[in-house]
Formats: structure tokens, sequence, C-alpha cells
């Protein structure tokens, strides 16, 4: 009887779906690993509901919103600005306009979905590449074991963020690009190659390098002869035309929404701009991108060798593909920088150099592959421990490390917090730090919530809930804010009313880790 053959390629791709959906059941209910996510589900959540605004309008009382007019608003810059009375969040709208109809069919899970599928289609379009250049099946396995298990590519895959989804975009008009752009680019090609790359950019401000990468290349190809390094040979012009043309549209949309064509994100890079500090503060995002990116995908170590000694040892060849990608990536890693505000904050790897993890796989796969024909120097049994040494070192950080930090020990505080807050009557939330709103206010349509970072806010929160009403809230204070280890806000606090002294209260409910709550109690002062 003869056994069946097995397709190694697409049983890891299989192994590697398996995987990313035992990620997606480790995710606690409205929990987020990353804050600012809790921002763009109140975004989904508002459009899931029908109402299409772009801005966040949370339906609340008018005193509510009298209050966060005068400073108490949940959110903040960087995270949130306010243009022209309404609130907006400083994440693109599309993310959370195309995941708005998952939520509004599976619920929470249903955020997970677009970042999930994404992420599978880059595993399949890298499979489709090697299949192309005719890649070894052990090459393209051990390509697609890097891409999905010695990567942070997979763990994003699990998270509600739109990077995966950018990479997609990017990744599959790049993935045209690479396979057609010498001899077999039709114009579809050149149409849809564009537009899915100019897409990138509707989701990641980041891509924007790209497409300062690409056009360029594009361009100087028509009065210079590249050679093998030419990006693509025909309809560059039609290329360009959608490259731009899919770009201007994003840019048009933003300018009626934003009365800016970068969106919100132009408050937090481009207004103020002075060249010689944004360069400094580039540089110095730089360093800890570059750095981050070598500690979460080593694998770059093999490519960054080996690409260096095809300069000098004329047996390590590389192709017209892998200069391409060379071409690309380098640029690329100095170019982001410059479009960010920051590294990224909390994060797994370098979130925004995501899209050069499936370029540099593919890079070492074809350099990996090259080198084993090499007997030179023992050149294929260097090249094969040195590979293997940083594969098992990145399959520890991203697939051991990565599940534990993120998914068992990560959210433990979260959780914690989040069932007191289900089991907890009190309506009004006051916080010390707009992380915690960022967190905690998705999942409660029933509590309001308030930004008070000194006992000025906290006064004038106590005087607004005692006008309306109320004589309890409680305050949440988090690790992250002074007022963790040293209470910035007193245990009583005393509030002049119109014909009274009033008194905030606070005793501890609750305490962990990384957060605690008190509960604030409004009472009439005893005269002395």
């Amino acid at each position: 009887m003869k056994l069946p053959k097995i397709n190694v390629p697409l049983l890891i791709i299989s192994l590697g779906i398996i995987f990313s959906l035992y990620l997606l059941s480790r995710v606690p209910d409205d929990i987020y690993f990353s804050g600012d996510a809790g921002l763009k589900a109140l975004l989904a959540k508002q459009f899931s509901s029908g109402k299409l605004n772009f801005d966040l309008d949370l339906s609340v009382p008018g005193w509510v919103r009298n209050l966060w007019d005068n400073g108490l608003y949940p959110f903040e810059p960087p995270f949130s600005y306010k243009i022209s009375n309404r609130y907006y969040i400083t994440f693109p709208f599309t993310f959370p306009l195309i995941t708005a109809p998952f939520h509004a069919l599976f619920g929470y899970r249903g955020f997970y979905i677009v970042p999930l599928l994404s992420t599978w289609i880059i595993w399949f379009n890298f499979y489709r590449i090697c299949q192309f250049f005719k890649t070894s099946i052990v090459a393209t396995s051990i390509g697609l074991a890097t891409l999905i298990f010695a990567s942070p590519l997979t763990m994003y895959s699990a998270m509600y963020w739109e990077h995966t989804l950018a990479v997609s975009l990017a990744f599959g008009g790049l993935v045209i690009i690479l396979t057609k752009g010498e001899e077999w680019f039709t114009k579809k090609d050149a149409v849809v190659s564009g537009i899915l790359i100019g897409l990138s950019v509707w989701f990641r401000p980041e891509f924007l390098a790209l497409i300062a990468i690409l056009i360029p290349l594009a361009l100087v190809s028509y009065q210079i002869k590249l050679g093998k390094i030419s990006i693509i040979n025909q309809h560059k012009i039609l290329f360009i035309i959608s490259l731009l043309g899919t770009v201007s549209c994003f840019f048009l949309i933003n300018k009626l929404i934003y009365d800016h064509p970068l969106g919100a994100h132009a408050l937090q890079v481009v207004e103020e701009f002075s060249l010689q500090d944004r360069l400094s503060k580039a540089n110095r995002i730089f360093g800890r991108l570059w750095k981050n990116f070598r500690e979460y995908f080593p694998v770059v170590y093999f490519t960054i060798i080996f690409t260096g000694l095809s300069v000098f040892y004329k047996s390590i060849k590389l192709t017209a593909a892998m200069r391409k990608i060379v071409l690309i990536s380098i640029p690329l890693i100095f170019l982001v920088p410059i479009l960010l505000p920051s590294d990224g904050g909390k994060q797994w790897g370098p979130r925004f150099l995501l899209i050069l993890i499936p370029l540099l796989s593919l890079l070492a796969v074809f350099i990996l592959e090259s080198t084993l024909s090499i007997r030179q120097f023992g050149i294929k049994y260097i090249s094969t421990g040195i590979f293997a040494a940083l594969f098992i070192v990145g399959v520890h950080v991203n697939t051991f490390m990565g599940i534990n930090y993120s998914y068992f020990t990560g959210n433990i505080e979260a959780i914690d917090i989040l069932n007191f807050f289900r089991q907890d009557d009190h309506k009004i939330v006051a916080v010390a730090h707009q992380y915690i709103s960022q967190s905690f206010e998705a999942a409660f349509k029933n509590k309001l919530f308030f930004l008070t970072k000194n006992s000025d806010d906290v006064s004038k929160l106590g005087l607004a809930l005692n006008e309306q009403g109320y004589n309890k809230f409680v305050y949440v204070c988090a690790s992250y804010d002074p007022c963790f280890s040293s209470p910035t806000i007193p245990s009583q606090l005393n509030i002049s009313a119109k014909d009274k002294l009033l008194r905030v209260q606070l005793t501890q409910v609750k305490k962990n880790k990384k957060y605690i709550i008190q509960e604030a109690e409004i009472v009439q002062a005893k005269g002395n």
C-alpha cells in the first residue's frame, strides 16, 4: 500500500493556522494586547451599530459631554484629538470600518477575523512566490517555518491591530512585482500591484516609505538601465498612476474628514514640523526599532552576513529577485522612522517594520538554498549551522516566550480589573491615565469614564456628580502612573459648592500588581 505524498509546505501552513487559532483561543474577552486597540474597538462598535460618524461620537448625557469638553475627556493626545468640536482617534478610520461588520456578526471575536485571515494570506503568498522561483521543498518549508514560528508575524494574527492587513496588501503587491516585474508584467499586474501597495497606506501610514522607494526606482529606470535590479520593465507609468491614485483617494477622504490629507496622524508627526527635530527623533526611533527587530527576528543576521559575503565571494550569487528585496528593504529601514511619532510602545517585535519579515524570510531562504551547493571552505555547513542556530533562537523568542508573555501572564491583572468592573455597580469611573480608559471603556456601555489626572480634576468631577445626584464613583490608578507609588490625590478632598462644603473620601477597594481601585464617596463636610 502506497502512502499518500505529503506536501510539507502546506502541512507547515496548516500547523501555522492551528497555532494562530490556538493563540486566538487564548485571548480573553474584551482584553486587548495594546490599550490603543480599545479606541479602535470603540469606533468599530460605533460603525457596527449603524452609526457611520468618523469621529468617536459616544452616546452620553449632555452634562457628561460638558465635563469632557472641560478637560475630563477620557482620551487625549497623541491618541485622540478634538477637531472642529469633534473627537477623533489618531488612527485611520479604515481598520475599524472594515472590522465593524465582523463585530456585528460575531461580537468581540469578530475583531480578529481580519488580522487572522491577513496573516494566512501572507503565508500562502510566500508559498506561491517560492513555487514561482522553483525553490526546493526543503527550502520552502524552512522559509515558511521561519515566517510562522521564528518571527513576530504570527503573534500579530491574534491581536486587534491593522498591521497584518497592511503587510498582506503590500506583500501581495510586491509578490506580483518580484514574480512578473522582469518579463510578464501585464497592464492588469501593474494596476493590481499598484492598488494593493497603495491600499496598505490606507491602514498604516509608514507604508508611505515603501511608496517613496518604489516610485523613484520605477522613474529612474526610464533614464538609467538598472538591469537585473529594475523593479519593473513594462507598464511603469500605469503602475505609478494606480499606486498614486489609490493613495490620493485616501488623502482626499482624509482631507474631507480631518481637514488634513494625512488625517489625525498628521497632528502627531507633521504639525509644528522641524526638520532637525524630526531627523533627531527619527534617529532615536531607528536605534530602538533596529535593536528590537534583530532581537525578535534573529534570522536577519543570516541575511546580513551572507548578503555581505556575496560582495566578496562570487560563488555566493544574488539573483535579480534577491537584489530587489535588498534594494527595497535597506532604504525602508531608514525611511520608516522618519514617519513615526514613536517606536510603537507595547508590541511584540517592531510592528512598524513588519513588512520586512516576509521579505527577509524570503531572502534568507534564497540565500540558504544557494549556499547549499557551495563546497568551498565548508560554506554550506557554516550557512546551515548559522541558520539553524538563529532559527532556534527565533522560535524560542516568538513561539515559546511570546505565548507566555502575551497570552498567559501578560493579561492577568487586566482580567482581574475587568472582572471587578463587571461585578461592580458604580456607573462613574475616574481614571488617572488615559491608558486605563483605552483598556476598559470599550467593554462597558453602562459606565462613564473621565480622565482625572490631579486633585482639581477630581474636584470638578465630584462637584458635577453631586449636582447630578451621584454620591459615589471609583477612581483607578495604574502602575505606569506616578499615583501608583505616591498618591497624587489625597484620601480626603474638600470641594466648595454654592451653598455647602463637600468632601470626597477615597477608600481602597482593590489592588493588584498593576492597578489600584479606590471608591470615592461624596459627602457633606461638617462645619468647624
